[in-house]
């Protein structure tokens, strides 16, 4: 056995010296921080995996047999979804990557879809639950449901959906009226496809 340090290893031991650095909390800082890291990712991933179960056996619809997927795509993104779940502090959000791992289970992960599925757990762990509210007010099904703060800033709206149209769950088109002397365009901007398939994979 090798006694080198892990690149994770010696990321960690950067930043536990980095925060000792910072002037008057410095040493506070990096003793809460460290203190309680990894036992709150611990307890993530034990509350999830036990909250999964409780939903699984409730369902009508049983997760499928090991021999119905390919086992390295499946392994692969259970893999990723760890790793998320371990860093994800909200619990709203920890919802939906249930959503996402029942979904996952519940038809066949191939080599074809692998891309699709690892791309929607990229989208779903690269959004917040803000962004993913503003995302189901663009759905005619879901959009009386969108929890939206009546006072949200406007700018952070806009932000929120320029990701999500760089993430590829929104599309935008322009229109061009003309009339005499002027041809105005105006921006659209509507549920993608791709969009859709997030929102019936990640939801629900």
């Amino acid at each position: 056995m090798s006694d080198s340090l892990t690149s994770k290893e010696k990321l960690e031991i950067a930043i536990q010296s980095g925060l000792q650095l910072v002037p008057y909390v410095g040493s506070s800082l990096s003793t809460a921080y460290f203190s309680t890291k990894q036992e709150k990712r611990f307890k993530r991933i034990e509350s999830f995996y036990q909250e999964l179960s409780d939903r699984i056996s409730t369902l009508e619809t049983t997760p499928l047999g090991l021999e119905f997927h390919d086992e390295g795509s499946l392994i692969a993104l259970i893999e990723r979804l760890n790793d998320e779940i371990e860093k994800e502090s909200s619990l709203r959000k920890r919802e939906y990557f249930k959503n996402y791992f029942i979904h996952l289970l519940q038809s066949p992960t191939t080599d074809n879809n692998y891309d699709e599925r690892r791309m929607l757990l990229d989208s779903l762990s690269n959004i917040t639950f803000l962004e993913f509210q503003i995302l189901l007010s663009f759905s005619d099904d879901h959009k009386d449901h969108a929890i939206i703060p009546s006072d949200i800033d406007q700018g952070v709206k806009t932000g929120a959906i320029s990701r999500l149209e760089m993430l590829g769950l929104l599309q935008a088109f322009y229109v061009t009226k003309t009339f005499v002397g002027q041809s105005p365009t105006k921006k659209h901007v509507s549920l993608s496809s791709f969009g859709k398939r997030f929102i019936d994979f990640c939801l629900e």
